[in-house]
């Protein structure tokens, strides 16, 4: 289901090492009725520690995009679904949703269905500070872009090789845009006619799985 190619890792003079952590991070960015919707999973390997806390490397396993106009309980299935995925039982996962739009919801219905410890969901802002309720976070957009171009540009995020839909990810942050207003503030968005479902998803993901682990607590099994 998901891209298992071995990825290099970097080892860094300041942290201890310790035994691997692994973790998976499932994210959907809701596409509206005429939207796509994109699904990835991002893994995180916490494999040292320094004062700052967890040294963390992070692997792009899987993308995809299930059909335009695909209802959301399709979607909830198929999250369901990659959730037990034999490869993914008793690994340590989250799963993170937008909760822009229509995204409350479809939240709602996977509660019901049964996630709770291991369900954060993310609703993409204008602002400039991060809040959070509960498992809910209010981030700005800036935010999500911006924490994905550094791990990318640092090396820390890296695409398995051969991995669906990773030229549309590609093509979707080559058309990506910051717009600055005469006033000053800054927009992010794909370019007219472009979609940005694939950036967003994988940029959530990997937002959530960058943030501090210490009170994380998902679940290793549903």
């Amino acid at each position: 289901m998901y891209n298992n190619d071995e990825l290099s890792y970097i080892p860094r003079p300041d942290c201890k090492k310790i035994k691997p952590i692994n973790t998976f991070f499932i994210s959907a960015d809701l596409g509206q009725t005429t939207d796509y919707t994109a699904i990835s999973i991002t893994e995180r390997i916490s494999s040292g520690v320094n004062a700052q806390g967890f040294v963390n490397t992070f692997h792009l396993r899987h993308i995809e995009r299930p059909p335009r106009g695909t209802e959301y309980p399709a979607i909830i299935d198929r999250l369901i679904e990659i959730y037990r995925s034999p490869q993914l039982e008793k690994k340590y996962k989250a799963v993170v949703i937008d909760l822009t739009g229509l995204g409350r919801p479809v939240y709602d219905m996977m509660r019901k269905a049964g996630f709770h410890e291991s369900l954060y969901a993310i609703s993409i802002t204008g602002g400039n500070a991060v809040t959070r309720d509960r498992r809910i976070f209010n981030v700005p957009k800036r935010d999500l872009i911006t924490n994905l171009q550094i791990l990318f540009q640092n090396g820390a995020l890296q695409i398995a090789r051969g991995m669906k839909e990773a030229d549309a990810l590609v093509d979707e942050l080559l058309t990506f845009q910051t717009k600055i207003s005469d006033t000053g503030m800054d927009t992010y968005g794909a370019r007219s006619g472009a979609h940005d479902d694939i950036v967003l998803s994988v940029a959530m993901g990997a937002w959530l799985a960058n943030r501090e682990t210490w009170d994380m607590g998902y679940d290793r099994v549903m």
